[in-house]
């Protein structure tokens, strides 16, 4: 097991808040927020577009471009909420909206001296019992530590 060092003067790396709109990763994003406020640390806020595996789903069409631009829109929004709670708090909030597999985007997001914090229930509960957690694969696959907020 990993021990995570939260002194007030750290200067280590970031705090990474994988962020899908979700209750649970609401919350964690909060306490990523209240994390980086005593640790003197910055925020990177991801949302990923699960397209991949929608194209599986939903063949490439109007219909699927109107899912993706809804998407889009979402994530933006969620990113959005999330710098304002962020500048509210007084902690620095970076924001990144991508297209990947989530799992993939938070690993590759992430250096081994940030701290991923995320809710473990997103919204994806058929891809949880089909293909495992995204929160399962970080924790199983993350050079860093990881905190699971739920």
């Amino acid at each position: 097991m990993k021990t995570v060092n939260i002194s007030k003067k750290s200067s280590g790396g970031r705090i990474i808040a994988p962020v899908d709109g979700s209750k649970n990763a609401n919350r964690a994003a909060e306490e990523a927020i209240r994390l980086a406020k005593q640790t003197n640390r910055s925020v990177y806020a991801l949302y990923v577009i699960d397209t991949p595996r929608l194209t599986n789903v939903i063949p490439p069409d109007e219909i699927s471009t109107l899912w993706t631009e809804g998407l889009n829109q979402q994530g933006k929004q969620v990113l959005t909420d999330i710098k304002k709670l962020g500048q509210k708090k007084g902690v620095k909030v970076e924001t990144h909206l991508v297209v990947g597999f989530p799992e993939e985007e938070i690993l590759k997001a992430a250096k081994k001296d940030d701290l991923i914090v995320m809710g473990c229930k997103g919204k994806t509960a058929l891809d949880r019992i089909l293909l495992g957690s995204v929160c399962e694969n970080v924790i199983h696959h993350s050079k860093g530590p990881v905190m699971v907020i739920h």
